[in-house]
């Protein structure tokens, strides 16, 4: 049920990102004043996760509220005025991101507040799934965010070899 339900909030996410940027163009006609780079802020997005996640397999649920908190910070602050990649497709990026804060930074906080591994674990999972769906939208899903808490992010293990 939890994962049918994540695939319709990624769905309705994605295709709502693309409709409400479609008529202001691509990365190049964007008006917002550049920070970083994007994939910049996206390392230290996926370090804060990774440590929302280690810290939560630790029982450390302060350390992972914090964490969470680094991580509506970059959403609030960096992500709206980061460069935008110049290559693959870049019109979703900004409601994804929105969508990010507005979702995901919520059911982790609530996750967390509940000293729940298992609560902590499914919205783990379902923020994993919007990172990589975004990661896919963007040409970008070799950088692979781990569905399970604790693992390091991006995903190095060995990709499955071909039968």
């Amino acid at each position: 049920m939890e994962r049918a339900r994540a695939a319709v909030v990624f769905a309705a996410l994605t295709l709502g990102a693309g409709c409400s940027r479609a008529s202001q163009g691509t990365a190049g006609a964007d008006t917002r004043p550049e920070g970083q780079a994007l994939g910049e802020v996206m390392a230290q997005v996926g370090r804060r996760f990774e440590l929302v996640g280690r810290a939560g397999v630790a029982g450390r649920y302060e350390l992972a509220d914090f964490e969470v908190g680094e991580l509506s910070e970059l959403f609030e602050d960096d992500v709206p005025r980061a460069s935008l990649p110049k290559e693959g497709p870049t019109a979703h990026i900004p409601g994804m991101a929105e969508a990010f804060l507005k979702i995901a930074v919520p059911d982790l906080r609530q996750a967390v507040a509940k000293k729940d591994q298992a609560a902590l674990a499914e919205a783990f999972q379902r923020t994993a799934t919007l990172c990589n769906g975004c990661h896919r939208a963007s040409a970008k899903g070799f950088i692979e965010v781990p569905t399970v808490p604790g693992r390091g992010v991006p995903a190095l293990d060995p990709a499955p070899t071909a039968p």
